[in-house]
C-alpha cells in the first residue's frame, strides 16, 4: 500500500495558503495604497491633475505657440502642379556669413542623412551599398549635375522643407521658418545649385 505523501501535501498547501494571502493582501493595498509598497500604487492612488478640475494654465511671458503646420503653402496643388503661392516666395534674409554657417549647421544635422553631406545624394540613411538595409530609395541630389535646386524656387524648396512633399515628412517640427530659410541659403552658395527658371512657352499659333 502507496502511503499518500503528506510531508509533500503540506507543504503545498501551505504555500497555497501563503499565496493566497499575499495576493488578498497585494490587492487591498493597491486599492487602498500603502507608503512602503510603491509598486502597488496605480494611477488612482497617484498625485495627478484631472482634466477640467483646475483652470487652463498660461503659457510662460515671451512664449509664442505655433503650429506645425503653415497651410495653403504646400508645394503642390491637388493636380500635382507646382503651387503659385509657393513658388512666388523668396527669401527674406540677409544672407551674411553668419546666416550661411546657421543654415550650414542646419543642413548637416537634418537633411544630411538622406541628401549627404555634399547635397550630392544618397546619404547615410539611404546607402545601400556592400549590402547594408537602408531606406531603399535614394536621397534626392540637391545640387551638381542632377541637382533638383537647378529646378526649383527658393519658395517651392521652403515649401518643401517646412510641409514636407511625396517621401519627405515635414520639418517644420524641428526648424523655424528662419533656420529654413538659411538652409536654402545655404544651399544656393553650393556648386551648380542657382536656381534657372522655366522659359515661358508659347501657345500654338502665337509668334
Amino acid at each position: 500500500m502507496v502511503k499518500p505523501p503528506f510531508a509533500h501535501m503540506a507543504v503545498y498547501g501551505a504555500l497555497a495558503i501563503g499565496g493566497a494571502s499575499y495576493g488578498t493582501w497585494a490587492l487591498v493595498n493597491s486599492t487602498v495604497g500603502y507608503p512602503y509598497q510603491l509598486w502597488f500604487i496605480d494611477m488612482m492612488d497617484s498625485t495627478a491633475v484631472k482634466a477640467y478640475e483646475q483652470p487652463m494654465r498660461t503659457l510662460p511671458e515671451g512664449v509664442v505657440s505655433r503650429t506645425s503646420y503653415r497651410g495653403n503653402i504646400d508645394r503642390a496643388l491637388p493636380d500635382g502642379t507646382v503651387n503659385p503661392a509657393a513658388d512666388a516666395l523668396t527669401n527674406p534674409l540677409t544672407l551674411d556669413d553668419a546666416a550661411i554657417k546657421k543654415g550650414e549647421w542646419g543642413y548637416q544635422t537634418y537633411c544630411a542623412p538622406c541628401h549627404a553631406s555634399t547635397a550630392l545624394g544618397v546619404g547615410p540613411v539611404t546607402d545601400n551599398s556592400n549590402g547594408k538595409k537602408r531606406f531603399p530609395i535614394p536621397g534626392v541630389a540637391l545640387v551638381g549635375a542632377t541637382g533638383a535646386l537647378k529646378l526649383r524656387s527658393d519658395g517651392y524648396v521652403y515649401a518643401t522643407i517646412r510641409n514636407g512633399g511625396a517621401l519627405m515628412p515635414a520639418y517644420s517640427w524641428a526648424l523655424s521658418d528662419q533656420e529654413i530659410w538659411s538652409i536654402i541659403g545655404y544651399l544656393r552658395t553650393l556648386p551648380e545649385s542657382t536656381y534657372v527658371p522655366p522659359v515661358p512657352t508659347t501657345g500654338a499659333g502665337e509668334g
